[in-house]
């Protein structure tokens, strides 16, 4: 058999199945049907029913289980090396949690970026600033301080919204925010750092 199968898996696969087929953690591509139905139901591991689970598989594993079925088929690997697959069963409770713990998230935000706004007015003496600028431009303190201060709200609001790219749930570019490159990069060094621990203590399920 000449034929060749792309395999590709990511870095991470989230499964909430505990029999986990080659199809729920990667993705192959051939020309032959019969070949890609058959190694899509490959079974790649299985995880104890309802209780969280987490191993890391090298996708030489993957390819022996592949060569056992086919064994002159081409294999060419175009993902990762080792993937984490992770198991969650379904939490009928998942999005009450996911909406209480966003308002918690929500409240330490604005409450802590509110007290740093505060804290960082009262280091720099911004009061005592806009009182000056207001009587350098307009001549009297009271009133120039009130639109300084409206100024500067205004101003840190919108700084606020163009830096984070959103306006409620609408994004304001198609660019990514700040805040998803690093979320994107702190998943990428985790997935990294577990994959390097478990392969370290040979914990990882690879070829023998």
């Amino acid at each position: 058999m000449n034929e060749t199968v792309y395999l590709k898996a990511p870095q991470c696969v989230g499964v909430q199945q505990p029999e986990v087929l080659l199809k729920d953690c990667a993705k192959l591509h051939t020309t032959d049907p019969n070949v890609r139905d058959k190694l899509n139901a490959l079974p790649v591991w299985t995880f104890e029913r309802g209780q969280k689970g987490q191993v890391v598989i090298s996708i030489l594993k993957i390819i022996e289980q592949i060569l056992k079925l086919y064994p002159d088929l081409h294999v060419s690997n175009l993902g990762e090396g080792d993937f984490i697959l992770q198991y969650e069963p379904p939490d009928r409770l998942a999005k009450a949690k996911e909406v209480l713990f966003t308002l918690l998230i929500c409240l330490i935000a604005f409450f802590g970026g509110g007290y740093a706004i505060m804290a960082y007015n009262t280091d720099v003496n911004a009061k005592e600033l806009f009182t000056f600028l207001s009587m350098l431009f307009a001549g009297n303190a009271q009133t120039g301080v009130v639109y300084l201060s409206i100024s500067y709200a205004a101003g840190l609001t919108i700084g606020m919204l163009l830096f984070f790219n959103h306006l409620g749930s609408r994004r304001l570019t198609e660019d990514p925010t700040p805040l998803e490159v690093q979320m994107r990069l702190y998943e990428k060094d985790i997935s990294t750092t577990i994959i390097k621990d478990v392969s370290r203590r040979g914990e990882s399920i690879d070829v023998r």
